[in-house]
């Protein structure tokens, strides 16, 4: 072996005369260009590889040993085994897959593994024809001669020193680091970069950009990974400094360190020479970028310099100096980026075959020598710890008194999060106790920083704000075999506009991965935000069609929530404990502060609470909060009795897992209240005017914003009260026919020029025309119903009780008089019903349908002088009144039904109400007393083969000139 290395050296000394030689030495290193070093020994038929240990000397690593094998083939376990054992796989890592996918160390669905011993139990056992796939994983073998002597056993672990780091981790929780390592590394990392243009991609595309190799890589080695490129074109390395240091939030190294991750890499190639700064200030910006991370525990890598062609020879100069300094002070962690790719003819010009054409940027093979170095680097972290007993973790207040806060009893488990029970500074210190029954130092000291809890913005103060009710369509969704639901009317009574979420649609309700898209603001601006459901709230709970949604909500509004977005819920059954459920909420602009608030009701006189129990992902459920849904029925809304997850920043998503609190059996959600503090994206729009009429046709203009050009367009109605026609459906304008008194949504969707699908809806208002007469129309209910344009809903859900309301248009009053039974008299509980009158199923009557849909009636109480019961006050003493009235209901009650009145104590008036949809009642010239009232009387019939029902769906009255 000396002698093929002293052959070797002898055969590069003889070359370094010649300028263009294929093979030149540096101090440091030996380039081969167009040509190859060969070096032939005992390993030619060993899989392996060369691997860099960063203290001069270059090692070759045998791969480890990879078994694959389908259940029940000879050889290897049959059906029902559990159990699989093979000696190659001792003292390595090893990683598992089956049917495709990755087996996490679970005792109830995964796999245990004694990593000493190479043995795997599967959880559940082996099923025929399943596939596994089984990889060992770090490992190195220094015999040269490709023998088994030390097969499959790795080199001896050096010194262990932990290296201690703090993130927080939502308002209550913090994640402590003390090293990376495979197990870390191979499930679920996530690698962020920040930089300039070369890791931005600029000039090339898919898959040729530096990010796209490395999230390829990440991809094809890794499982679940996540990669987070902040990169910019054109940065230098003051903007990837913390923002009081000048450097830029979104895209420097504070929101690298927010998002949590493994390993950080910082590409800056060329742009500080030109932008003026000296070298010595840009390694005081990267040391200042390393020294924040690795306070979190966080392993920086960082790219050399890269050639530059346009640059004169000082700033080729400083490059290299650059690079230099990169390589001595981060010897294990720069990644290359000048050697590979420089013009050893020049100063510090990019090879040509590498130059993308302007000089700066590089070609995809480039960028490949630069993948590779990175990748290069990773490969030692993949490694399992090897020698360790168990992790014992201190903290104090002082750095003076310590005590023991926790013990991590795997070896391999190297970060945990920890819930936060206090908002004082502390700190922590790490030392990992061997097997060998010595200890390691301790760590460096990381430090949790005292926590400030910020004010948290009012309605009126957030930039922006997003609406999302929960809940049933109305028509599709069940209650039982009844659809029920309210959505949320948008705009709302105070101009608001709602993200109504109906789950998945239809009966399938809020299943798994229901998703809800491109919410928009309350000001009915796009967004690219979105909620999804990850899980089955009503875990194994109930057979209803309709899943995971109740209807004992509030039928009043509280604060500036309508009563729609109250009434209908998302329920949660315990089942789904301990892990619960999570909303997803994606599309956040990292830059901006985000204020979520869930919110949930569900009438019950059962005095077991409803609680529901939220946490952000990585906080533990030892610090979640709780809050008691339960309401009695009797009960009022509370505004701000929620849980409330404050000033969420620095990401693109959040996680909000829900689960049912301890002693409850039910949880509900109504509805979710994002308020937000920064800037609202600017994004490519249709935009439709919301629009009143009191016509039966109408055109909507569909108008595309902010750079939108649009291919196509086609138009939809989404709902109302009756079916309408639409014509030039396929233009920018469309023209609606068939319009009736009530609420009608539109749609509009199309396709840019750039191939982007957008849409957006418009609300119409349908009103009565009342001529330009001073008008009350009224309609009696139970419950609130959904709002008519041009009506005033007066509704009593009790018996025996005064209501009292006044329409806020005309100022008119509706009085019942008196909550005594002489006056109004029920029938099995009830004085009114939501759903027994009579309707055209078209909104074609003399009515809308849902005035025909409810009422009031008195039951079997006939009228005696004085006794009207129901008073319109507040009119004029000096004007008459036209009056109209309305009785409707279904014949399958059977028998005679009638509206019955007297309108200041005239003679009685009667309509027959049976499947009425045509019939008024008139009267004309009706004069108020004194005091500005008329008074009517609604009373069983004087003739008892009419029955005993007088029923009232609604009136009108008109002022007259």
């Amino acid at each position: 072996m000396n002698k093929l290395i002293l052959s070797v050296l002898f055969l590069l000394t003889g070359m370094i005369t010649h300028a263009q030689a294929p093979i030149s030495i540096e101090k440091d290193s030996i380039k081969i260009l167009n040509a190859e070093l060969v070096l032939r020994n005992k390993t030619k038929d060993v899989n392996g590889y060369l691997f860099n240990t960063g203290d001069g000397k270059t090692l070759f690593r045998k791969l480890g040993q990879t078994i694959q094998f389908r259940v029940g083939e000879p050889g290897y376990p049959a059906a029902g085994d559990s159990v699989y054992q093979h000696p190659a796989l001792a003292n390595y890592f090893i990683k598992v897959l089956r049917n495709g996918l990755l087996q996490y160390r679970n005792n109830t669905n995964g796999v245990g593994i004694n990593d000493q011993s190479g043995k795997i139990v599967f959880y559940p056992a082996l099923q025929a024809n399943d596939k596994i796939y089984i990889e060992a994983l770090g490992g190195v073998d220094l015999s040269l001669d490709g023998s088994d002597i030390n097969i499959g056993t790795p080199s001896p672990p050096g010194t262990v020193l932990p290296k201690a780091g703090i993130l927080e981790s939502g308002s209550k929780a913090f994640i402590l680091r003390w090293g990376t390592n495979a197990k870390t590394l191979y499930l679920s990392p996530r690698v962020v970069g920040i930089g300039s243009s070369t890791l931005a991609g600029y000039g090339l595309s898919y898959p040729d950009r530096l990010g796209d190799k490395i999230n390829a890589w990440l991809v094809a080695n890794t499982y679940n990974p996540t990669w987070d490129n902040l990169a910019v074109a054109g940065y230098s390395s003051k903007d990837i400094l913390p923002v009081q240091n000048g450097g830029t939030l979104g895209h420097n190294i504070e929101t690298a360190i927010s998002l949590n991750p493994d390993f950080i890499f910082v590409s800056l190639p060329s742009n500080d020479p030109s932008a003026g700064i000296a070298i010595n200030e840009s390694i005081a910006n990267l040391k200042k970028v390393d020294s924040l991370a690795q306070a979190k525990g966080v392993v920086v890598f960082f790219e050399t310099t890269q050639p530059r062609t346009n640059y004169t020879a000082s700033q080729q100069g400083m490059l290299r100096q650059l690079a230099d300094s990169i390589r001595t002070l981060w010897p294990q962690r720069y990644v290359e980026g000048f050697k590979d790719l420089v013009d050893p003819t020049t100063a510090g010009a990019i090879l040509p075959v590498y130059n993308n054409g302007d000089g700066i940027h590089l070609t995809s093979a480039g960028n490949q020598f630069i993948a590779n170095n990175l990748f290069d680097r990773w490969l030692d972290y993949f490694q399992a710890v090897r020698g360790v007993k168990r992790y014992v973790i201190d903290s104090s207040l002082d750095k003076n008194s310590w005590s023991q806060f926790a013990t991590e009893q795997e070896a391999n488990v190297v970060k945990r999060s920890f819930p936060r029970f206090n908002n004082a500074k502390q700190y922590f210190r790490v030392k990992a106790e061997l097997k060998d029954g010595t200890s390691s130092p301790y760590s460096n000291i990381a430090t949790l920083d005292e926590k400030q809890n910020p004010s948290v913005p009012g309605v009126d103060d957030y930039n922006y704000r997003l609406l999302v009710d929960l809940g049933g369509d109305g028509i599709n969704t069940l209650n039982g075999s009844t659809p029920d639901g309210k959505p949320t009317p948008a705009p709302d009574t105070w101009g608001k506009y709602w993200n109504n979420w109906y789950g998945a649609g239809g009966v399938a309700g809020f299943a798994d991965k229901a998703v809800i898209t491109q919410l928009k603001t309350t000001t009915n601006s796009a967004t690219r935000m979105s909620v999804q459901l990850l899980g089955l709230p009503q875990g194994t709970f109930g057979s209803s069609a309709t899943k995971s949604i109740n209807y004992n909500g509030f039928s009043v509004p509280i604060g500036d929530y309508p009563y729609q977005a109250l009434y209908d819920n998302m329920f949660l059954h315990s089942s789904i404990n301990p892990d619960g459920i999570t909303l997803r909420v994606k599309g956040l602009v990292k830059t901006n502060t985000y204020y979520i608030k869930l919110w949930g009701a569900r009438l019950d006189d059962n005095a077991t609470p409803r609680t529901l129990q939220a946490k952000l992902g990585e906080e533990t459920w030892a610090t979640a909060q709780s809050v008691d849904t339960r309401y009695n029925l009797s009960g009022t809304p509370d505004y701000n009795r929620a849980v409330t997850f404050n000033g969420i920043t620095g990401m693109d998503s959040v996680d909000l897992v829900l689960r049912v609190g301890s002693g409850s059996t039910f949880a509900h959600v109504s509805l979710i209240d994002i308020g937000v503090m920064g800037t609202l994206p600017v994004l490519p729009q249709l935009t439709l005017r919301d629009t009143t009429t009191t016509l039966s046709t109408m055109q909507l203009t569909a108008v595309p914003i902010n750079g939108a050009v649009m291919s196509s367009y086609q138009w939809s109605q989404v709902s109302g009260p009756n079916t309408t026609t639409i014509s030039n459906g396929s233009s920018a304008t469309a023209s609606i026919a068939g319009l009736t008194n009530g609420t009608f949504i539109y749609q509009v969707s199309g396709t840019t020029t750039t191939g982007e699908a957008l849409s957006t809806q418009a609300t119409v208002k349908v009103y009565p025309n009342n001529n330009g007469k001073k008008t009350l129309r009224v309609h009696f209910s139970k419950n609130p119903v959904t709002p008519i344009p041009g009506w005033f809903n007066v509704y009593n859900p009790n018996i025996n009780q005064r209501v009292t309301m006044t329409d806020p248009v005309t100022n008119w009053t509706i009085d019942n008089v008196s909550d005594a039974k002489a006056y109004w008299s029920s029938f099995s509980g009830a004085q009114a019903s939501d759903t027994d009158g009579s309707t055209t199923n078209n909104n074609s009557g003399v009515v809308p349908d849902i005035v025909l849909k409810a009422f009031w009636f008195n039951y079997a109480l006939k009228y005696t002088t004085g006794m009207d019961n129901l008073l319109i006050k507040g009119l004029n003493p000096g004007k008459t009144y036209t009056i109209k009235l309305y009785a409707s209901r279904n014949s399958s009650a059977g028998g005679a039904r009638y509206g019955v009145w007297r309108v200041n104590g005239g003679p009685e008036l009667l309509q027959d109400a049976a499947d009425n949809t045509t019939r008024e009642e008139v009267v004309t010239n009706v004069i108020p007393d004194a005091s500005g009232n008329i008074k009517l009387s609604v009373h069983s019939p004087s003739v008892t083969t009419n029955g005993d029902f007088s029923y009232i769906n609604a009136v009108v009255i008109q002022e007259n000139p």
